[in-house]
Formats: C-alpha cells, structure tokens, sequence
C-alpha cells in the first residue's frame, strides 16, 4: 500500500520534473541555436563592413592624394607628393598625411614651409568638399597667406581655375595679395567695392 502509493506519488513527480527539464532544455536549445545564428549573421555584417570600409578607405586615398599631388605640383616646382594612409591603431582606424619626395615621407606639421601647408590644407579642403553632392560654391578667407611669390601666386590662380573646371565647384576667394587673379576680382577699400 501506501508505501507503493508514495513511491508511486513520488515516481510521477520526478516524471513531471523530467518533463518539465526537457522542455526547458529544448527552450535552451532553441535560444541557444537563434543566438548561434544571430552570431553568424553579426560575423557575416562585420566581414560585408570590413570591407565596404576598406573600399572606401582606398577610394579616399586616391581622391584625396592624387588631388593634394595635382595640386603641389601645379604650384611648386619640385614638389612634394601627397599620401593618405589608413592605420589600425588601439582598435580604431586613424588617418595618417604624408608628404613624400625622394622616397622620404615627413609629417605635414612643422617639417615643411607655410606655402606648402596652405596648398595642402587648401586642396585638402576643397578634396572633402568635393565629396559632398550640391555644394557648388567654396569661399576661402587667406587659403594662401603664406606664397608671397607673384609667380607662386599665378600658379596658384591656374590651380584654383583647374580645379574648378574639373570639380565644378565656384570659388570666392578674400585676399590682399594683388598677384592672385580670378575670373572676376573685387577690390573692397574703405567700404567701395570697385570691379577690376
């Protein structure tokens, strides 16, 4: 009797406590499996974005290399090749410029003259500008305070015209230095604006 019935009470429990673990174990399994997929896929993104960044990354560089380059060379003589360099460094992509002649690479910063600065900020400017749809006109304060050479001034209009004739892109340029021509030239002087 009741011994046979307390076992038998007892049996049934463990028996719906067994049950219960394995639908709970399934429940797992299933989570377990969507989490697995959901990792899969989240590996499948990161490989799709690793290397949509890297395409862009090397369209970036060309861009703006070969029109910081186009532009040094349109100004100077003997001038100085422009590269952009992507590094992985503490788990972040930094962007690195050099300036690069006679296979020497220096840092822009403080190892070149201040001509040579403002070209490569100017065209700098003007190659990330141009990433941008609708933005046809660019006004510039100064972009090349430090040419004080009529000559590197001319090749620095030539440079501008080239630019906006590729581009596309209208430039206002503000300045006090007479040699830099343009399309049309204001002169401002004690608040008259005289067309020249």
């Amino acid at each position: 009797s009741e011994e046979f019935y307390a076992r038998e009470k007892k049996f049934n429990a463990l028996k719906s406590e067994r049950n219960t673990l394995r639908s709970q174990l399934k429940d797992v399994q299933a989570r377990l499996d969507r989490c697995l997929q959901n990792k899969t896929n989240a590996m499948k993104a990161r490989a799709i974005l690793q290397t949509v960044a890297e395409a862009t990354q090397k369209q970036l560089q060309y861009h703006i290399s070969s029109l910081v380059s186009m532009a040094l060379a349109s100004v100077f003589p003997n001038p100085y090749k422009f590269e952009v360099e992507f590094v992985q460094k503490r788990n972040k992509v930094e962007c690195a410029l050099w300036l690069v002649r006679r296979g020497e690479r220096v840092k822009p910063m403080g190892s070149v003259g201040g001509g040579v600065l403002d070209v490569v900020s100017f065209a700098c400017r003007v190659a990330m500008w141009s990433l941008k749809k609708n933005r046809p006109v660019m006004i510039l304060d100064e972009p090349f305070k430090f040419l004080h050479s009529p000559e590197l001034q001319n090749n620095c209009t030539l440079m501008v015209k080239e630019l906006n004739r590729k581009l596309g892109i209208q430039f206002i340029i503000v300045t006090d230095q007479s040699s830099m021509g343009g399309d049309r030239v204001f002169s401002v002087k004690n608040g008259m604006v005289k067309l020249l």
